[in-house]
């Protein structure tokens, strides 16, 4: 049996299953799909999200959280990232306990396969792939204007734990791909005073909340994995984004 406080950690972390239409961003062309969710259970929540590609291509992607604490805030405490080809082989890979700060980054190519491993020390507010939308989601409900910045681990392409900023565009404005009004967050690496300098080399990753669906996340924009493809997410519904799939059939 689940226990009221087990319930509301649950909800709190609730994320119903979604799916998503994989674009090219720059041509607007889709070639794929994706579904995340997250079930919770009496720990806290399993995050999961599967995508397949129309050229054969595939990932497929785990976060455990655990709890909720006095703020409402879950906590990331496992990860794994899995990138397949088109012959079901494992091209890249991510995966880190943020208990023990053990961590692995798998690389393909020409054949060989490499491994790199760390054991690193995670910040209380580390997050990684697809849950960074978490934290964000959960300080755009409480109203925050300026949200906090946070860390995140990723593969670049050994184990990395990187500080990133938030920013919130003015206001909502429509997200022609969603063909609804959404807010965009940008997402950046932080890295202090010599942003000024490098910050126009660092790739950009934007993600997409809309206010009328109390913030739900609806689309983001960034590579597929280290140096890999750009891709961008956005929800489907009817009118937006459905018709383009049965099109591409």
């Amino acid at each position: 049996m689940i226990t009221g406080g087990a319930r509301r950690a649950s909800a709190a972390i609730s994320f119903p299953p979604t799916t998503f239409a994989i674009l090219n961003p720059d041509t607007g062309a889709v070639i794929g799909q994706s579904k995340y969710s997250v079930e919770g259970n009496a720990e806290g929540g399993i995050l999961h999200g599967e995508s397949s590609f129309y050229d054969g291509q595939s990932d497929v992607e785990t976060g455990r959280l655990i709890g909720v604490s006095g703020d409402g805030m879950p906590k990331l405490v496992e990860f794994d990232h899995t990138f397949y080809d088109a012959n079901r082989t494992i091209v890249e890979r991510s995966h880190v306990d943020l208990k023990s700060g053990a961590s692995v980054c798998t690389h393909t190519s020409s054949g060989k396969t490499t491994d790199t491993e760390e054991v690193l020390q995670f910040p209380e507010d580390t997050w990684a792939g697809a849950s960074v939308v978490i934290p964000m989601q959960h300080y755009l409900r409480a109203g925050e204007k300026e949200l906090p910045g946070l860390h995140v681990f990723n593969c670049a392409p050994g184990p990395k734990i990187f500080a990133i900023s938030l920013q919130t565009d003015p206001g909502p404005a429509i997200f022609t791909p969603y063909g609804k009004e959404a807010l965009r967050v940008e997402v950046r690496p932080d890295f202090g005073w010599i942003n000024i300098i490098i910050s126009p080399f660092v790739p950009k990753l934007h993600a997409w909340f809309d206010p009328a669906k109390e913030w739900a996340f609806v689309g983001d924009e960034a590579a597929r994995y280290y140096q890999g493809t750009k891709i961008m997410l956005v929800k489907t519904h009817p009118i937006a984004i459905v018709p383009q799939l049965r099109s591409t059939r």
